[in-house]
Order: structure tokens, then C-alpha cells, then sequence
């Protein structure tokens, strides 16, 4: 690998583009890089993967543009030998060293790393981008409880031998002033939501976010027949309906089940039926369970599938509030920064052509791409000592995406407060719980403070 300085040719200019897209300047640094390039040219030269006609920038996309604003010459430094990933990896370690990027940025440009080398170790990504190792592990945590990456019990460091994955990642442990404050924003109900319900005010919730009880389960509060589980469910919903505000909207997260091996239950269907007559589907959604075991009527004799799909029954009125820029998606570098021209076309949908330059340029602009209406989400993220505990990730997913900013946030069946606490988390101003079972009452309160 040789690095050597020369000036462009101005005989034939060449095409620069990016290595990488990485966050935006502040317009204060902007405005500082331009001030200088103005007074002094361009000091430190730029890093480019060769000097033919189209060269990556691997540092220095910014002093580029600058410098060919002025009409200035940009100096370069030929970077060669690197392979794509190799490159990557160096413009992110190059802009972590030096640029002022806050704690999201940062945290973003490692998870960009970790989706294109999940199976080497976090001191080796950490090593590479001049970063601590616990961060590392930090972020590849959130990512493979999102589905976002696989989880590799093995991983490859930096002598090249394969070494074992280790948990390394503690509980963040909340101070006593935001404890309290926790607590005061939380009301916990111990009682039977049908009869709770009605004593809510009208209009008095944004949203409704809930994992309700299923039916033919057997768990230690009991177990409801199909029939009840309707009867249940239809004042729930009703109910729900009331105390919402115009443009809020419920959402049920249900998941259905076997009356014999290779025969489903249909309650799921016939709710979710009636539900959308009653009031109104805004759209199907399901959660994936990335990490399903292979449970009922999977062994080699029964043949069936791994169960990894829940089905989140959303309701409301058409118009419903949702906020799509809190939960959009973000595409690997490696996908999203391949190299392309405005005039490249690949095919899309029947005979219409999708072309790669406006839609990357509206994915850059916005900060992410639109999300599936299938969420892949690990149950790594479900703890506690309740029979069915909520995904924490998949909670705090709907409560960004439906839960306005100070909204009010409501869960008929709050079980451990898995949702309440993703409610808090994500910005409400207050949310409202109910729950029958005294002892998981108790743990919600432990879970929230």
C-alpha cells in the first residue's frame, strides 16, 4: 500500500465521489472550512483510491466542493491498495478522529461498520475506528435486538484466531431525581381494565400501545376461553376508542396459536375482522421474531414452520397521527453508497423504471428510507419475570412511531410495564397502566423507576 501527493490534471477533470456519506457539517463548521479555504486554499489534501477518471473520496468531500466553489486547485493524496470495505473503514475512522460528530452520529458510524463486518470481534472495530470497545459492543447490542445484524457466537480479532462473543454490556441505572420524576408521570391501575376503562376520561389519550392476554393459554392468572377472549377484547376496544383524542389510534400486538398440531386458531383473524368493520384498519403490520425457537409442530415428524410472526392489529381513525421520519430505516453503507450516476436505472415496479440517484438523494435528505410494515425484532429484548413479556425494542418502536412528542400514553394490559417504560423513554408526557395481577403491578413500578 503506497500513498504519494500530486495535483489533478486539469486537461480532462475527473468525477469525484464520495467514499462514504457521512452526517452533514454544522453550518457553523461549514461556514468555518469555507472562511479558510478562501483566505489559505486548501491546506490538508484530500484522500482519493486513484487518479483515474472517476476517483472515491475516502477524506475530503467537503474541502472538494469548496475548493472547486472558489475555482481553487485541490490537492490529493493517491491512496491505493484498499479494497471497498478497507476504504469505508478508513473515511469513518478519518471523521471520528476529526470532525465534532455528537453521540447519535458517532454511534451511527459504528453501526454502519458493524452491518458490513458484524463477524469480526468489538476491539477489532474499535481499533479500526479509534473508538472504546464497550461503545462497540453497545451499539452491536441495539442493532442484533433490532434484527438489524446477525448475532455470531464466534467472531474473528485482530490476530485472525476465532474467539467466543461475551455479554459486556451493563444496565444503565437511573439517578434518584429521575426516578422520581418517572414515578410521577406513571399511574398504575390494579384492576380488571373493563372495569377501569370507563373511569377514564374522554379524549384523555394520544395513543393506546398494548400486548394483550391471548386466549387457550394456560398461565397463572388463568386461562380464557376463545368466546371470553372476544367478549374481552370488543370492550377493550370500544373503550379505547372513547378515551382517545381525534387522531390517536390503538394498537394491538397479538400473536395466534395452535388447537391441534398443523390447526390454527382463527381468533386472530375473526378480531381482527370485526375490529376493522367496528372501526377502521389503518394498515397491517407484523413484528418478526428474529430469534424464534423452533417450538410446537416442528420436530422432523410434524414438519411445521418455526412461529416468529406477531401480528399488530392497528386501529384508528384514517387521518391518525404517525410520525414516519422517527422510525425510518437505515440502509448498510455498503448498499446505499455504491457507486451510481443520476442517470443510472434499475427496474422497478411493472413498466416504470426507478432511477438510483433522486431515490439516494431523498434517503440522504430525509436520514433514512421507508420502513417495512414487517419489523424484524429480536425477543433479546423481552426480560423479566412475566409469562409474556413485550420486546422492549418493539414497544419503544411504536411508541415513536404513534406516540406524539409530551402525548399521553395508555396500556390496558401493562403486565411487567415493558411499554410504559418504551412510553417514558420516548418522550410522554404521562402514561396510564392497568393490570390485574398485584405482583406484576409491583414489577412494572420496579421496571419504570
Amino acid at each position: 500500500m503506497e500513498s504519494k501527493t500530486r495535483r489533478p490534471s486539469r486537461l480532462k477533470p475527473p468525477r469525484y465521489e464520495p467514499v462514504l456519506r457521512l452526517p452533514p457539517l454544522s453550518d457553523d463548521e461549514l461556514q468555518g472550512l469555507r472562511d479558510s479555504i478562501a483566505i489559505h486554499g486548501v491546506l490538508v489534501p484530500i484522500l482519493v483510491d486513484g487518479d483515474g477518471p472517476v476517483r472515491r473520496i475516502i477524506d475530503g468531500n467537503y474541502r472538494k466542493q469548496i475548493a472547486d466553489d472558489f475555482g481553487y486547485t485541490c490537492p490529493e493524496i493517491i491512496q491505493e491498495g484498499l479494497d471497498e470495505d478497507e476504504m469505508r473503514t478508513l473515511a469513518r475512522a478519518l471523521n471520528l478522529a476529526r470532525r465534532h460528530l455528537n453521540t447519535k452520529q458517532r454511534r451511527e458510524l459504528i453501526a454502519e461498520q458493524l452491518r458490513e463486518t458484524p463477524e469480526r470481534t468489538n476491539r477489532w472495530v474499535a481499533k479500526q475506528l479509534g473508538v472504546h470497545h464497550a461503545t462497540v459492543a453497545s451499539v452491536r447490542l441495539e442493532l442484533e435486538s433490532s434484527g438489524q445484524i446477525i448475532h455470531c457466537p464466534n467472531r474473528l480479532g485482530s490476530d485472525g484466531r476465532i474467539q467466543p462473543a461475551r455479554k459486556t454490556v451493563a444496565p444503565v441505572l437511573l439517578g434518584a431525581e429521575d426516578r422520581q420524576k418517572r414515578m410521577e408521570a406513571t399511574a398504575l391501575i390494579h384492576g380488571d381494565c373493563r372495569e377501569e376503562l370507563p373511569k377514564l376520561s374522554v379524549a384523555s389519550v394520544d395513543a393506546v400501545i398494548t400486548d394483550p392476554i391471548y386466549p387457550e393459554i394456560e398461565r397463572e392468572y388463568g386461562r380464557i376461553s376463545e368466546p371470553e377472549w372476544h367478549d374481552l377484547m370488543h370492550v377493550v376496544v370500544r373503550e379505547c376508542r372513547r378515551v382517545l383524542k381525534p387522531h390517536g389510534s390503538a394498537l394491538f400486538i397479538l400473536q395466534p396459536n395452535y388447537e391441534h398440531v398443523g390447526q390454527m386458531r382463527l381468533w386472530l383473524w375473526e378480531f381482527l375482522l370485526w375490529a376493522a368493520k367496528e372501526w377502521n384498519l389503518v394498515q397491517d403490520v407484523y413484528s418478526w421474531t428474529t430469534d424464534a425457537l423452533p417450538l410446537t409442530g416442528t420436530r422432523r415428524t410434524q414438519g411445521l414452520l418455526r412461529q416468529s410472526v406477531k401480528t399488530c392489529v392497528w386501529l384508528g381513525p384514517k387521518d391518525c397521527y404517525r410520525n414516519q421520519d422517527n422510525v425510518l430505516r437505515t440502509p448498510s453503507e455498503k448498499t446505499s453508497n455504491r457507486p451510481f450516476s443520476e442517470n443510472e436505472v434499475r427496474p422497478g415496479i411493472g413498466k416504470w423504471p426507478c432511477r438510483n440517484g433522486p431515490m439516494a438523494s431523498a434517503a440522504a435528505e430525509r436520514g433514512g428510507t421507508t420502513p417495512f410494515n414487517l419489523l424484524p425484532i429480536s425477543n433479546s429484548g423481552a426480560r423479566g419475570d412475566h409469562p409474556a413479556t413485550t420486546p422492549y425494542r418493539l414497544a419503544a418502536w411504536w411508541c415513536r412511531y404513534l406516540l406524539p412528542e409530551d402525548g399521553v400514553l395508555l396500556d390496558p394490559f401493562a403486565g411487567g410495564g415493558t411499554i410504559l417504560a418504551a412510553g417514558l423513554d420516548c418522550g410522554a408526557s404521562r402514561v396510564l397502566g392497568i393490570e390485574r395481577v398485584e405482583k406484576y403491578v409491583e414489577m412494572a413500578w420496579e421496571r419504570i423507576g
